[in-house]
């Protein structure tokens, strides 16, 4: 079909009347050909430049906008007005949707006369099918099939084989090294090369040995080659099993801190309850975070790419992609040498205080180690300069944290030198806890034998103070937990509305008898949705939801039998606080992190409320915060395992089967390491172990169970920083005129901006992370996800999430070269180059005034009159 230029377009006189032929012959997809068409080359020129192809040449086009061509002579111009009209409602203030598409959607959704111009036409039927048979997102068309084969095999023997295999190891690996001061942790793309050589030398040497069962072929090697659904599939259960064990910090806390050693069971059943209870929560997340289209999870792009890349390597785009990955991986394995090791300036680039090493001021403000980090050139390492995410978050995200942390050290600078709350007797910008003479705060000071507070020990010795960073942390982190709640209501009431009648329909449905013994009974949910991933799906039997309440109800039944079988000190009531709160906050939290790249804990709104309701018991407040922080966070790992298998079409049904399975390997995997390092590695979480096994995470644990649970958020907010209480209302304040502007009048507001990204990119900035840490990430950012994304959108979505994978890739092996070759031994270098970023007061982190200058020789309070 050839299409014309109407003559009241304004752009007919440059046209050049040429056809080009569209065929898709995509090396990503399964189909070998799609029946061709031809269209006017001037209007797919125009096409590719609302696109983001600023190279209008059409003899280059990208496979994703071939299948988007040949897809749109599916379409009526009826049918594809109806999808943009869905499209415009839906996505509205959709910050991941270039504005200048969204505005083309808005325009082209009116049509209603077919005597419209043809060029109108022919945009409005390529977007349409842009939006139902592909994705809105370029992002997404990046790196994501827009076909599917439902026959490609998935669960294996050599791909739960190979799964269990590097689960066990990876997850083993990752435990061990958490607890060092520097961790060193195996990544998902490290384990996508490894799984997919395994399995490709699997399928070439091994017998295709079997025996049949049921009518169903079990057989140790299959005659097809290792296929991308089984890569797939085996990275997605590795990647659910190096997700956060975090009741190792429960366990290694009581061992090491309060000398107190609970047995197997005691720690196998508090994992279980804690591991699963996320698992439960991440069923009914379904809804709300994997099958709409809006839930884009950038995060997960760049394991999806490499995906493609690793089982795809015949093709000519998949071969330069793969030399990318390639020499991404060798450049960053050989250059982190220097940061790391070698000269350590390139990490800590603090040049501004070598001006002036001793003027406090200048490190206040420049410095990088105790300092804000006003630099522009902070740093060269990679670590620093992949710390916002700057290849994967959007730009958008990016700007909205970067601001917001340069906002957030103004605030520290005006907290600091107006002297409020006797901050510039402390550091300025560091970590931790201090006494009102300044020195660090010691817990043990103010505990009896029991490890309880001692309120004469107390008393005599002083209530805890922050520095102007942690200040200002604390009150952006209790600003936003309101601040989300009251804005998600107002901007995703459309997503969130529609969930919630197909989640309670759900729960109705559990009164029916059939729905307790047919598997087809019940969809999740994904009826709701008709996007191509969302169609596609319905080839696959869903997981009823029955399946998840299930889990839900048998690992809160083991949390309950946990706390009161142990004599834990805690109320069960606890339990169901944090279940509460979770259900409350989940839904935000994730979706935050489903659309902007970025995630936020509920471990300081869980010290708050239980320290409040159980003053002075840490024993109750760790095991809460421990359901409480963690159904969040793995609820955060188990559906954006989700999202991959809804993008990468795998079954959800065996993912399920897989995720149970290896969730309870990990459990037994970690407890044994951890065990292990606590019976056998000499001097195994103290300052001075020679391999710096250290222990800095149990530590800020203990503490925390000691500040919150023994000390209690009463005394600090009520006395020491009551503004910290009047956080709660600022927050729910600002949710409520931002989520008002956004409804009713988003003109007031820039449309890329989102109060609650910019409240968590300000609690970010907190020490020991300053602007050091935001600068060079957000400049990588502009290059990328703006300069290159913008003017080289072709090379963008080729090459930028393999250069992501590379050098993740590559940092971790020579993070564990490093580590084994030079740091484990203690062998340093002691040259300038290593030595000059520490050698001011920026390493030092000085006080502004001396506290010895005071009458009484210390601020606040006197003894015995503590609050």
């Amino acid at each position: 079909m050839e299409y014309k230029i109407g003559n009241n377009s304004s752009v007919e006189t440059n046209l050049s009347k040429q056809k080009v032929q569209i065929d898709l012959k995509s090396e990503h997809s399964d189909s070998d050909s799609v029946e061709a068409t031809d269209l006017n080359s001037d209007y797919v020129s125009i096409l590719l430049e609302k696109l983001g192809y600023h190279s209008n040449d059409i003899t280059d086009i990208p496979d994703e906008l071939n299948f988007i061509l040949v897809s749109s002579e599916k379409l009526t111009l009826e049918e594809a007005v109806e999808v943009l009209k869905a499209a415009v409602e839906d996505h509205a203030e959709d910050e991941n949707i270039p504005h200048h598409q969204y505005d083309d959607w808005v325009r082209l959704s009116t049509i209603t006369d077919l005597a419209t111009n043809d060029l109108d036409v022919f945009l409005s039927k390529c977007y349409g099918a842009m939006i139902k048979f592909s994705s809105p997102y370029l992002e997404v068309r990046a790196v994501v099939d827009q076909v599917d084969d439902p026959t490609i095999p998935v669960e294996t023997v050599r791909a739960y084989f190979l799964a269990i295999i590097w689960s066990i190891v990876g997850s083993g690996f990752n435990e061990f090294f958490s607890h060092r001061l520097i961790s060193i942790s195996v990544s998902t793309s490290v384990i996508q090369i490894v799984l997919n050589f395994c399995g490709t030398f699997w399928a070439n040497y091994l017998p295709c040995w079997g025996f049949n069962i049921g009518g169903k072929r079990i057989a140790l090697n299959i005659s097809t080659p290792w296929t991308k659904k089984e890569q797939m599939f085996s990275t997605l259960l590795f990647a659910i099993s190096m997700g956060t064990f975090y009741t190792h910090y429960n366990i290694l806390t009581l061992k090491m801190k309060y000398d107190i050693h609970l047995g197997f069971g005691y720690q196998f059943l508090l994992s279980l309850s804690v591991q699963f209870l996320g698992f439960g929560f991440a069923g009914i997340l379904r809804r709300f975070v994997v099958y709409p289209v809006k839930a884009m999870w950038p995060t997960v792009l760049p394991t999806l790419a490499l995906n493609r890349a690793l089982c795809n390597r015949n093709g000519g785009q998949a071969r330069r992609q793969y030399k990318v990955f390639g020499y991404s991986f060798l450049f960053i394995f050989f250059y982190n040498w220097f940061p790391t090791y070698i000269i350590n300036i390139l990490n800590t680039f603090n040049w501004m205080t070598w001006i002036a090493p001793n003027n406090i001021h200048l490190a206040n403000i420049t410095g990088g180690v105790t300092g804000l980090g006003f630099n522009p050139i902070s740093s060269f390492d990679w670590n620093v300069l992949g710390n916002l995410g700057p290849l994967i978050v959007p730009f958008w995200s990016l700007v909205n944290q970067y601001v917001a942390a340069v906002f957030s050290a103004l605030i520290v600078i005006a907290v600091y030198y107006t002297n409020y709350a006797n901050t510039q007797y402390l550091p300025m910008f560091t970590q931790g806890l201090y006494t009102n003479t300044g020195e660090p705060y010691s817990v043990h000071m103010i505990l009896n034998e029991k490890n309880e507070l001692d309120i004469d020990k107390y008393q005599a010795y002083s209530p805890p103070f922050y520095t102007a960073g942690n200040l200002v942390s604390y009150g952006c982190f209790i600003a936003c937990y309101p601040l989300m709640i009251v804005y998600s209501m107002f901007v995703h009431t459309k997503l969130l509305s529609t969930s919630f009648r197909s989640f309670g329909r759900s729960i109705i449905s559990l009164r029916k008898r059939e729905a307790w013994s047919n598997i087809n009974n019940s969809d999740g949910g994904l009826s709701e949705f008709h996007d191509i991933h969302s169609t596609m799906m319905k080839e696959y039997k869903e997981v009823p939801d029955w399946w998840y309440f299930s889990i839900l109800v048998i690992a809160l039944v083991i949390g309950i039998i946990v706390v009161e079988a142990y004599h834990t000190n805690t109320p069960v009531w606890g339990l169901f606080v944090s279940v509460g709160f979770n259900a409350v906050f989940l839904i935000p939290v994730t979706l935050l992190q489903s659309i902007a790249g970025i995630s936020l804990g509920l471990n300081l709104l869980i010290e708050m409320i239980i320290g409040y309701a159980l003053p002075g018991n840490p024993f109750a407040l760790m095991i809460i915060k421990a359901f409480g922080y963690n159904i969040d966070a793995q609820s955060d790992n188990y559906v954006s395992n989700q999202k991959m298998a809804h993008y990468a079409k795998i079954p959800p049904v065996a993912l399920f089967r897989g995720q149970c399975f290896i969730v309870l390997l990990q459990i037994f995997v970690n407890m044994g390491v951890l065990n292990w390092q606590a019976s056998n590695i000499k001097g195994f979480c103290t300052p001075k172990q020679t391999a710096k096994f250290t222990c800095p995470d149990i530590t800020t644990f203990f503490n925390s169970s000691i500040v919150w649970g023994a000390i209690g958020p009463k005394r600090i907010f009520n006395n020491i920083y009551p503004i910290l209480r009047w956080c709660w209302l600022i927050g729910a304040l600002l949710g409520l005129l931002f989520g008002v502007i956004k409804r009713w009048r988003p003109r007031f507001l820039p449309r890329n901006f989102d109060p609650v990204v910019f409240v968590v990119g300000m609690l970010s900035f907190s020490p020991p992370y300053g602007l050091m840490y935001f600068t060079p990430s957000f400049l990588v950012g502009i290059f990328s996800q703006f300069y290159i994304r913008r003017y080289h959108v072709r090379k963008w979505e080729r090459y930028n999430y393999m250069i992501q994978s590379g050098l993740a890739a590559g940092l971790v092996f020579s993070a564990i070269i490093i580590f084994f070759a030079v740091q484990y031994k203690g062998t340093q270098l002691n040259w300038w180059g290593n030595e000059v970023p520490y050698s001011g007061v920026d390493a030092i982190g000085l006080p502004l005034r001396n506290i010895t200058e005071l009458p009484k020789g210390y601020f606040g309070p006197d003894p015995g009159h503590y609050p």
